[in-house]
């Protein structure tokens, strides 16, 4: 691919493992990370919005694979993403403008990029000024019947992001204000004042603990408390879940109780709630042939989700859950947590976090090297070079 200006057109291995232009590998490898929803959550204190911070850690890597980066600059590049995902997430809250939440990542991919690349102040302005001229996600991909384009909303944004970066190194300008103009993004989005004053919070970020959406990491862990203590799973003849506003709207439409792809299903409480209440919760839970099973549908069935207006007046301060199974006896069972596991509130300690990542690392060649590679990655800092951790994510499995 020529390009008609100082940056190289190198050819990326991305996680799908084959070759592929650099603006591939971005989109691939965004869309691979936020299909695992396995991602943290930043939720702003404010109520204004949230965001995936780790989703940037795809961009990241892919970065540092292109630029050959050592630990510490991917740790900065990373830590720059965090930053700004969450500065826009507590400045912007695009949703109720129709507007997908990842649509502010298009602002803040293109200037993490920029920063990863050593833009100057004036670069990275105008990176900002032509990211914002490239269009913002509609937020059809989370309403009704979700399909899995839904975890392609923030890879989208990296494509636009990117794109903006090539055409401010080719010289290219856009409109000053794209933001405060008259047509700019803050007519559009509703806003709060200064981006970074107060600087966003980053101990506030959920650890998500199972691979769905963060308002179903409540439930499940819920529904897993109540588990243990039914032994005939057939008797449970309804269950009520009681969720904050938010929870609700996110993850109770209709369409939740019918979900028909693994986006549907990972951002819907009740077939949460169902699968854990018959069983540990596994990333394959949310694909065939487990949600075509057959008990797991007729509880579903039983599940009704409300929002309670206490636990919605507790929000965010708390992401409260409580659930009431009633069994065939009569005889009920109930449960509540005021945090998901993972929650600041309520940590993931090192040994989790560790478990968690070693249960997911699906290309270590084998025990000992996924034990190597969570050995340093605790030392990420020291690293001088990257190409252990980036080379079992290109490794082709069998």
């Amino acid at each position: 691919m020529a390009l008609p200006y100082n940056i190289p057109a190198p050819r990326v291995k991305h996680a799908c493992r084959k070759d592929t232009s650099f603006l591939d590998a971005f989109f691939m490898n965004a869309i691979l990370a936020r299909r695992s929803d396995l991602l943290n959550t930043y939720l702003s204190p404010n109520g204004m919005g949230g965001a995936h911070p780790s989703d940037n850690v795809a961009l990241a890597l892919t970065l540092a694979d292109w630029r050959k980066m050592n630990g510490k600059e991917l740790l900065s590049t990373i830590h720059t993403a965090f930053h700004l995902s969450a500065a826009y997430a507590t400045h912007y809250n695009p949703e109720p403008a129709k507007y997908d939440y990842d649509a502010s990542a298009t602002f803040y991919t293109a200037l993490t990029t920029g920063h990863a690349l050593g833009f100057s102040l004036e670069q990275l302005v105008q990176v900002q000024r032509i990211a914002g001229m490239f269009g913002l996600d509609i937020n059809q991909a989370a309403v009704g019947q979700m399909t899995d384009w839904k975890h392609c909303t923030y890879a989208s944004c990296v494509l636009r992001g990117i794109e903006a970066v090539k055409l401010a190194l080719a010289g290219f300008q856009a409109p000053p204000e794209i933001y405060e103009g008259p047509a700019g993004v803050s007519q559009f989005f509703p806003h709060t004042g200064a981006i970074f004053d107060p600087p966003p919070d980053l101990k506030r970020i959920v650890f998500k603990r199972w691979p769905a959406l963060v308002f179903c990491q409540t439930p499940i862990d819920v529904a897993l408390d109540i588990s243990g203590t039914i032994r005939d799973k057939a008797a449970i003849q309804s269950v009520l879940v009681k969720t904050h506003e938010v929870a609700f709207r996110n993850g109770a439409i209709p369409e939740a109780y019918h979900p028909t792809s693994r986006a549907g299903r990972t951002h819907s409480i009740p077939y949460c709630v169902a699968t854990a209440l018959l069983k540990s919760v596994k990333y394959e839970d949310f694909d065939e042939p487990r949600a075509s099973d057959g008990a797991l549908n007729r509880l579903i069935a039983k599940v009704h989700v409300v929002e309670d207006t206490e636990i919605t007046k507790a929000y965010p301060v708390k992401s409260k859950c409580v659930i009431v199974a009633a069994l065939a006896d009569g005889s009920t069972v109930e449960s509540e947590r005021d945090y998901p596991k993972g929650d600041p509130n309520d940590p993931l300690s090192d040994k989790e976090i560790e478990e968690k990542l070693s249960k997911y690392f699906f290309f270590a060649a084998n025990k000992t090297e996924q034990d190597e590679i969570i050995a340093r990655l605790w030392r990420l800092e020291e690293q001088e070079s990257l190409d252990w951790l980036i080379a079992p994510l290109k490794r082709r499995l069998a």
